[in-house]
């Protein structure tokens, strides 16, 4: 290794000029940024989270445990950036335990091919076409279900039916 010799003494700094921007030069403002879609497909989270609470009687999905007010509503099909209309809809949310990092919630989220999440219904593609309406989920207190329109479950008696 070279020895680069004695440091050298700071140097106080002296202040410069101001560009000279010559004449006619304007300066611009910022342009207002405009709304974001965010707002726009957020209207309506609060209703739909509200809903999916009411129909999953603040209950984990997954696991079958109470979780009040604590729980999370996760979308089976991810919003994406910045949200989309489509995700937004009652047969898309489910409650699970947990924060997106920890709990049932976490495990869909950060690591679904260990828990086998997509084929349980509880994530779905996010480059997939199926309605979630039609992707039935299982439900740890009624087993087999599809999330309807109206904020319930219909049963699947028979879920071999559903496969053929």
């Amino acid at each position: 290794m070279k020895s680069g010799g004695p440091l050298k003494r700071y140097t106080e700094l002296k202040p410069k000029k101001p560009m000279n921007r010559g004449k006619g030069f304007k300066q611009a403002a910022n342009k207002p940024r405009k709304s974001t879609s965010q707002a726009k497909t957020n209207k309506g989270l609060d209703a739909l989270k509200a809903l999916a609470r009411r129909r999953d009687d603040n209950t984990c999905v997954r696991c079958g445990v109470v979780v009040g007010t604590g729980g999370n509503v996760h979308h089976r099909r991810n919003r994406g950036m910045g949200g989309s209309r489509k995700a937004n809809v009652i047969s898309n949310a489910l409650v699970l335990c947990g924060s997106p990092t920890e709990g049932c919630h976490g495990s869909i989220t950060l690591r679904p091919w260990e828990i086998d999440a997509e084929r349980y219904g509880w994530v779905l593609p996010t480059n997939g076409t199926a309605d979630p309406a039609t992707v039935p989920v299982m439900v740890a207190w009624l087993g087999w279900a599809y999330p309807l329109a109206d904020g319930t479950w219909q049963v699947i008696d028979d879920m071999r039916a559903v496969a053929s």
